[in-house]
């Protein structure tokens, strides 16, 4: 007994999707943080409360006098005289208007601090607590390292989103594609594989009902084709018994016709002849197309081809006295099987001469077209019923009645249709202006 393969559930697949992408954001939290620290260990960025402590420094023991710090310095600050004039500032324009702002102002606010010295001088300090770069020319031509640090944290974390979707995507889509390998399989027909185990159970249980529409496909072809094989079986049996008492009805009857028979017997005789003759030529038929014999495709001259069409319909066409118009427009070569095409044009050809009466017209064309060629058979009789347009191509169709009379047995046009589909052809019935209209197209 086969191992049941194991399944998880598809809101699994998307829980642990979470908690990887949550985990490998959280780690890339912890690199960035050591890292940090790590910079500030080695000197390479200020701690975020140093701005504040260089103040506090500055100012501690009320200074009497201004002392213009270095350039390690990183709060903004500037000194303005009694009259409101900028004595030394390390800022300008707008941040210069700002502390300009608190000297006249008096702000409070916690993160600016202002003394006045014994000359009536007065410094604003604006301080910030952040993380900045020990290098004075970095912090001049960089952000502060605080803000890049953080869009670093936030472009790792977009990264981390970003791979982890990605995985996420292939491998639902290497799911997914099962469903599309097994479905080109079922389409064509190739019945004998294993539906393939995705691991996911919403995918698994719908390639289980896959396989199921597998088994009922094969089922259901296996039981065409046995009866198929049964009807073709029976066909066979069927005609090889009738030959041997055609043959005799049909010698017997010709011998009759070298006697003296009265007039009337000898209509019947003939009468049983032709009829005998029919039925010979419905069981070869018969014969021919369940035997099903392949031909190979050779690579055939097109024009040649229409051309020993055509010679082979003159006759026909001559004994019914229908004028044949021919049109070879057709050029280049093609493989195909010549003779099952031959004799198919050449069914589709007989039926319209049989359907034209004497004097009128059939008209044989071969065309290139889109790529491909196609042979056009139109003739002046009746046209197709609405029945004929739809079954006329199907096997043993006789149509009304009465074309039983004129020696038709429901093979020709079907045959034709075969031979089209063979060659990635197509066969289309349609009524023109004047009777019925057959193209046979191949690509």
């Amino acid at each position: 007994m086969a191992k049941k393969q194991r399944s998880v559930s598809l809101s699994f697949v998307l829980l642990r999707f979470v908690i990887v992408m949550l985990g490998s954001m959280l780690l890339c939290g912890l690199v960035w943080y050591c890292c940090f620290g790590w910079l500030q260990s080695t000197g390479v960025i200020y701690p975020g409360y140093v701005s504040n402590q260089q103040v506090e420094q500055m100012l501690a023991g009320e200074p009497k006098t201004f002392v213009s710090p270095g350039e390690d310095f990183l709060a903004e600050y500037a000194l303005f005289g009694q009259n409101g004039d900028v004595l030394a500032s390390n800022v300008a324009g707008q941040k210069l208007t700002v502390l300009a702002g608190v000297l006249q102002e008096n702000s409070d606010s916690i993160d600016f601090s202002q003394h006045t010295y014994a000359d009536g001088s007065t410094a604003i300090f604006h301080w910030h607590y952040r993380a900045e770069f020990v290098n004075p020319v970095l912090r001049d031509i960089l952000p502060p390292f605080e803000y890049l640090w953080l869009a670093t944290l936030g472009g790792a974390w977009v990264l981390c989103l970003l791979f982890n979707t990605l995985w996420l995507r292939r491998r639902l889509a290497t799911k997914l594609k099962l469903f599309g390998e097994v479905s080109e399989k079922v389409g064509a027909q190739e019945l004998d594989f294993a539906i393939p185990h995705a691991g996911i159970r919403e995918f698994d249980q719908a390639l289980g009902a896959m396989e199921h529409m597998k088994e009922a496909l094969y089922r259901s072809l296996s039981t065409q084709w046995a009866a198929q094989q049964e009807r073709e079986a029976e066909i066979t049996a069927l005609t090889h018994d009738l030959k041997t008492p055609l043959t005799l009805v049909g010698g017997n009857a010709e011998l009759l016709l070298d006697e003296k028979l009265s007039e009337r017997s000898r209509k019947m005789v003939e009468t049983i002849v032709s009829s005998n003759d029919r039925a010979k030529q419905y069981v070869a038929s018969l014969l021919e197309t369940a035997a099903g014999a392949d031909e190979a495709f050779e690579n055939t001259s097109l024009p040649a081809l229409f051309d020993e069409f055509c010679q082979r319909t003159i006759a026909i066409s001559e004994a019914k006295k229908i004028c044949l118009h021919t049109q070879n427009g057709l050029a280049g070569a093609a493989r195909i099987q010549k003779d099952h095409l031959l004799r198919a044009l050449g069914n589709v050809a007989q039926n319209a001469i049989e359907h034209t009466q004497a004097g009128k017209n059939v008209y044989l064309e071969g065309r290139m077209v889109n790529g491909g060629w196609q042979v056009t058979v139109r003739d002046e009789g009746p046209g197709f019923s609405k029945a004929a347009l739809h079954h006329a191509t199907e096997r043993l169709w006789r149509g009304d009645a009465a074309r039983g009379a004129d020696g038709h047995n429901g093979l020709g046009l079907w045959f034709a249709a075969r031979v089209a589909k063979t060659h990635a052809g197509q066969l289309e019935l349609r009524n023109g202006d004047s009777g019925g209209v057959v193209t046979i197209k191949f690509d």
